[in-house]
C-alpha cells in the first residue's frame, strides 16, 4: 500500500468532542421554542452525525421537513453560532497528529454536517482552521453524507486523488462517505459518538488511539 497523500476528517465526534456543546445548545433551542423538555447526553448522542436538520427531526419525532422540525433546526443552527464550544475541545491525540501532518506537508481538509457558520466558530476558537486546505459543511452547496460529493471537492482543493487520500471519521455517514468516494484508507475513530456498523469492521481501520494515524505513514 502506497503512503497516502491526504487526509479528510470529520469534525464532531472525530476531531472534537462537541457532545456537550450540541447537548446545552439543542437544549437551549428546544426552551425557545416551547418545549418542556430537555435531552441528557447520553440522551443527545444517538443523534450526532447525520446534521442538525435530522437531530431535530429525530428528537421530535417528524419528518425532516415538517414546520416544528424545521423551527427547532433554526433556533439550533442560530444558536450554536452564538455559543460554538462552550465546552468543546479537541480529542486526546488530535492536536499531536494534525502537528506531525502539517510538518510533514500533508494537506488536510474537513467535511462535517454541522451548519457552516457554527463550523466555521469551532475550528476557528479552536485553533483547527490554519491546519485545514478546506472545510465543507451541506449549507455550501454540497449533499450530505455518506454522498461523497464533499470529499470529492476538498480532494479537488488539495490537488489529490481519493485514490490517495485518508477519510477518518466517527459514523456510518463518514465510513460510507468515504468508500463512496473511493478514498484510499477509510478510517473509524473509537473515541467518537456510534460504534462501527458491524458489516464495515473488516473494511477500515480502527483507531484505539487517534495517533495511530501516523503509522500510516510509515515507510
Amino acid at each position: 500500500m502506497s503512503r497516502p497523500e491526504a487526509f479528510i476528517f470529520d469534525l464532531d465526534g472525530t476531531l472534537v468532542d462537541a457532545l456537550p456543546d450540541i447537548q446545552a445548545n439543542a437544549n437551549r433551542a428546544l426552551k425557545q421554542c416551547g418545549y418542556d423538555f430537555q435531552m441528557t447526553l447520553a440522551e443527545t448522542q444517538p443523534h450526532v452525525g447525520g446534521g442538525a436538520q435530522k437531530l431535530a427531526s429525530n428528537v421530535l419525532g417528524k419528518p425532516m421537513d415538517d414546520p416544528a422540525t424545521m423551527e427547532l433546526y433554526h433556533a439550533f443552527a442560530d444558536i450554536y453560532e452564538q455559543h460554538p464550544a462552550d465546552f468543546g475541545k479537541p480529542f486526546p491525540g488530535v492536536m499531536d497528529t494534525l502537528n506531525t501532518l502539517r510538518d510533514k506537508g500533508i494537506p488536510l481538509s474537513c467535511v462535517t454536517a454541522k451548519p457552516a457558520k457554527a463550523r466555521v466558530q469551532v475550528l476557528d476558537q479552536l485553533g483547527l482552521t490554519p491546519y485545514l486546505t478546506l472545510a465543507l459543511s451541506p449549507e455550501d452547496g454540497f449533499a450530505k453524507k455518506p454522498a461523497p460529493d464533499m470529499l470529492l471537492e476538498c480532494c479537488r482543493a488539495m490537488g489529490v486523488d481519493p485514490s490517495e487520500t485518508v477519510m477518518v471519521g466517527d459514523t456510518r455517514f463518514d465510513v460510507e462517505a468515504g468508500f463512496n468516494a473511493n478514498c484510499q484508507i477509510v478510517a473509524f475513530a473509537e473515541h467518537g459518538y456510534q460504534d462501527l456498523p458491524e458489516e464495515y469492521a473488516d473494511r477500515v481501520i480502527s483507531l484505539k488511539n487517534f495517533t495511530d494515524l501516523l503509522k500510516l505513514l510509515d515507510d
